[in-house]
């Protein structure tokens, strides 16, 4: 690894284009304002505004790690700055029965007490060894990481056009999620059990079945996340299932990734049933959503297929 100079790194920053040495730096000072103005900066919103920063600005080889990274800190910004917005721009409709009628009617499990969702039937059959593994599989630094993780390893592998194009079809199948939050606001289960079908815009966020994971290993985990959230009434989509389920199509190639995370997809939708955070609508939601903004960006930008055939006939041509 050959280390650069100061004036190396200059004289890059120079050929660069002009979004990393310009662009990135009026974002970041606009961001902590518009932060300061609205709300009360934190240490994350620094370490955010940092990171942007030394990524664009650092090396050629850092700049080539932004165009994977970026999209994942704009999604973690985004996603902070929702607590500040989400009541005003919240449709006043949230919807109660639906989610939990269609449930009932399309997968409803008959018992001796009456016909139950997967839901509430799950809630009577819990079990300690369910309780930690779908508490463990539900886990965000599991289920985002493992995104993270792999087009980290596409990009470092030669594959950094598959890795850019997964980093923001992750990050546009999110802004889409969230925006149907607020244009469709729907209730989750655990809302429905605990408070039944009356609105109540006062209840706070839940960690719902996960609780028990949290009681099993002896530490807030889940309560500090889920117990945290931006909005109670975002159900549709489950944005869980499409983290996976993105991984598992970008990194399909790779064999025994593709296994593992075949199994953790699976892992996940049991989760988010199981831990009553989803109903399987949701799910299935977030499936079509995922599959939506894939298609999307295919027929804006082409198969990522083409590509790599071109590159794999001219062994000259490489990502730079």
């Amino acid at each position: 690894m050959t280390l650069l100079s100061m004036r190396e790194r200059i004289e890059q920053l120079r050929r660069a284009p002009r979004f990393f040495s310009i662009g990135v730096p009026v974002l970041c000072a606009a961001y902590l304002a518009l932060v300061h103005f609205v709300a009360r900066l934190q240490p994350e919103h620094y370490l955010a505004a940092a990171l942007f920063l030394v990524l664009a600005l650092w090396s050629d080889g850092s700049r080539r790690v932004a165009r994977v990274g970026m999209p994942f800190l704009l999604y973690g910004i985004v996603y902070d700055s929702m607590r500040w917005y989400a009541d005003y721009i919240r449709s006043p409709v949230i919807h109660l029965h639906e989610p939990y009628n269609f449930d009932l009617r399309v997968f409803g499990i008959h018992t001796a007490a009456g016909t139950l969702t997967p839901n509430q039937w799950f809630q009577r059959h819990t079990n300690p060894i369910l309780d930690f593994v779908c508490g463990l599989s539900y886990t965000p630094f599991l289920f985002i990481g493992e995104s993270v993780l792999l087009a980290i390893w596409l990009l470092f592998h030669g594959q950094e056009r598959r890795a850019v194009r997964f980093a923001w079809v992750f990050v546009i199948s999110n802004f889409v999620g969230f925006s149907l939050y607020y244009l469709y606001p729907a209730a989750p289960p655990w809302y429905v059990a605990q408070h039944g079908f009356t609105v109540d815009m006062s209840v706070h966020a839940s960690p719902a079945g996960a609780v028990r994971f949290d009681q099993l290993v002896g530490f807030p985990v889940m309560a500090s996340f889920y117990g945290k959230s931006a909005d109670v009434f975002g159900a549709i989509p489950s944005l869980h299932v499409v983290y996976p389920m993105l991984a598992l199509i970008y990194g399909w190639k790779l064999p025994r990734f593709r296994a593992v995370a075949a199994v953790y997809l699976f892992l996940v939708c049991l989760s988010a049933v199981y831990l009553d955070h989803h109903y399987i609508l949701d799910i299935l939601v977030g499936f079509a959503l995922g599959l939506a903004v894939m298609a999307s960006f295919r027929a804006a930008a082409g198969p990522l297929e083409e590509h790599e055939e071109t590159l794999a006939m001219e062994p000259d041509r490489v990502p730079v």
